[in-house]
C-alpha cells in the first residue's frame, strides 16, 4: 500500500481527490473518478467517461458512436483516448476479479474511430488502472499504468514489444521526440527511454511527485511537479539547467509557446515565464482550483477550473476563463454548472469542455468571446 502525506497549507480537497486515487490504485475496489478524458481530432471529439467511450462530431452537434454498445458491459473509463491513423487506442478504469480473485482485470482497446468496432483488446499486460492517456506513434503506442508500469503495444495488433518499470503510478502520458520517451511517475522521477528497446538513458528525480506529461522543446524537458516548480532539464543528460517557483502544487503540464511557457498551479495561479530561462514575464490567478493543462490557441490561454476548494463539490461550478497570452490579462470567463478537471480542447472556432453533471457532458464555446454554442449529454445508461 502507498503512502501519502498531507504538505502544510495544502487546500483539503486537493489532498483528498489525490489520495483517493492513489488508494484506489492500489485497492481492489473499482470506482470511477468521473473527470472524463477528452481528445480532439478533426471535428470530432473522443470523450471516455464512466461506463463509455463515445465520439462526437462538434460540427454537426451529433453523436456519432458509444462503446460498448452493451449497457450491461459494467465497463468504467478515465484516461482520455489517443486518436491516430484512424484508431482509438483507450484503456479502461479496471473490473473487480471477483470474489477469490484480489487483483483487477484491466484491458487496452483498439476501436476503430469511424465506428467505434474493436479491432483489437488486450487484458493481460497491465494490472491496475490506466489513469493515463496513451500515445500513439506510428505503429506503437505507449500506454502507462497505476501498477507502475510503462507498455510499448504495437499498435496494430496489440502484442507487447516491451515493458518498463517505475517506482509508482504513471498518470501522464508519455511524451515521444526523435526515438526517446520522456515518461513521468508519482516516484518522483522523470525518465527517458529509448523508444525502441524501453532501454532506460537517464532519469532526474524531484523533491516532489510528477503526475503529468513532460514537454519537450529546443533541447529542454520542462516538467511540472508538486514540489511547486516548475523545472528545464537537459534533453541529452536529464540535468536541470533552471527551475521556476510557483505558489502551489503544479499538477498540470506546461504550455510551450515560441520563448515562453506557461504553467498553473492547484491554486489557479498561472504563470509566463521565459523557456530559455525561466524568469518571469507575468503573472495572473484566476481563483480557483487548477489540474488540467492549459490550452493555447491563437494567442488565448484557455484555463479550466474546478472551482471554489471552500465550496462542496457538489454545489461547486467550475470555470472557464481566457488570458491573454502577452501580459496574462482576462478576456473573459464562463461559468459551468460542475467543477471542471479535464483540459480543453480546440474544435474549429470552438473550445469544448467535459464536465460530469445533470445538465451535460460537454459545453462548447466561442473561442473568441466566450458565448455557449452548444452542449451534448449522451445516454451511457
Amino acid at each position: 500500500m502507498y503512502s501519502i502525506r498531507r504538505p502544510a497549507g495544502q487546500p483539503a480537497l486537493l489532498f483528498f481527490i489525490l489520495a483517493s486515487l492513489i488508494l484506489a490504485a492500489c485497492g481492489t475496489q473499482v470506482a470511477n473518478t468521473d473527470w472524463p478524458g477528452l481528445t480532439a481530432a478533426d471535428n470530432q471529439v473522443y470523450v471516455a467517461s464512466g461506463s463509455g467511450v463515445l465520439a462526437v462530431d462538434v460540427a454537426e452537434e451529433k453523436q456519432l458512436w458509444l462503446f460498448p454498445e452493451d449497457p450491461q458491459a459494467r465497463l468504467q473509463f478515465y484516461a482520455a483516448p489517443a486518436v491516430a491513423e484512424d484508431r482509438v487506442i483507450v484503456g479502461d478504469y479496471g473490473a473487480a476479479g471477483g470474489l477469490f480473485s484480489p487483483s483487477v482485470r484491466v484491458s487496452i482497446y483498439a476501436l476503430n474511430a469511424d465506428n467505434g468496432q474493436v479491432a483489437w483488446v488486450v487484458s493481460d499486460v497491465a494490472k491496475d488502472r490506466i489513469i493515463a492517456p496513451p500515445l500513439q506513434v506510428e505503429e506503437m503506442v505507449f500506454v502507462g499504468t497505476a501498477d507502475n508500469v510503462l507498455l510499448a503495444l504495437d499498435a496494430g495488433s496489440g502484442q507487447l514489444r516491451w515493458r518498463f518499470d517505475t517506482g509508482h503510478s504513471i498518470w501522464g502520458q508519455p511524451t515521444y521526440d526523435d526515438g526517446v520517451l520522456f515518461v513521468s511517475s508519482l516516484d518522483k522521477e522523470v525518465y527517458a527511454l529509448d523508444a525502441d528497446s524501453g532501454r532506460e538513458i537517464w532519469r532526474h528525480t524531484f523533491a516532489g511527485a510528477v503526475a503529468s506529461k513532460p514537454i519537450v522543446d529546443d533541447g529542454l524537458v520542462y516538467v511540472s511537479s508538486f514540489d511547486k516548480r516548475l523545472h528545464a532539464l537537459d534533453r541529452e543528460t536529464g540535468n536541470e539547467e533552471w527551475s521556476a517557483e510557483a505558489g502551489d502544487w503544479v499538477w498540470a503540464a506546461p504550455v510551450l509557446n515560441g520563448d515562453l511557457v506557461y504553467y498553473v498551479d492547484v491554486s489557479g495561479n498561472v504563470y509566463a515565464v521565459e523557456a530559455a530561462s525561466g524568469t518571469r514575464v507575468w503573472m495572473q490567478n484566476i481563483g480557483g482550483l487548477v489540474r488540467a493543462t492549459p490550452l493555447l490557441v491563437d494567442g488565448v490561454l484557455y484555463v479550466a477550473s474546478a472551482g471554489d476548494v471552500n465550496v462542496n463539490e457538489a454545489e461547486r461550478q467550475g470555470a472557464l476563463i481566457a488570458l491573454d497570452d502577452e501580459d496574462g490579462r482576462e478576456l473573459w470567463r464562463k461559468t459551468t454548472s460542475a467543477p471542471l478537471y479535464t483540459t480543453p480542447v480546440a474544435v474549429n472556432d470552438t473550445i469544448v469542455v467535459a464536465l460530469i453533471s445533470q445538465d451535460a457532458l460537454l459545453l462548447v464555446f466561442d473561442q473568441k468571446d466566450g458565448s455557449q454554442r452548444w452542449s451534448f449529454r449522451p445516454a451511457l445508461e
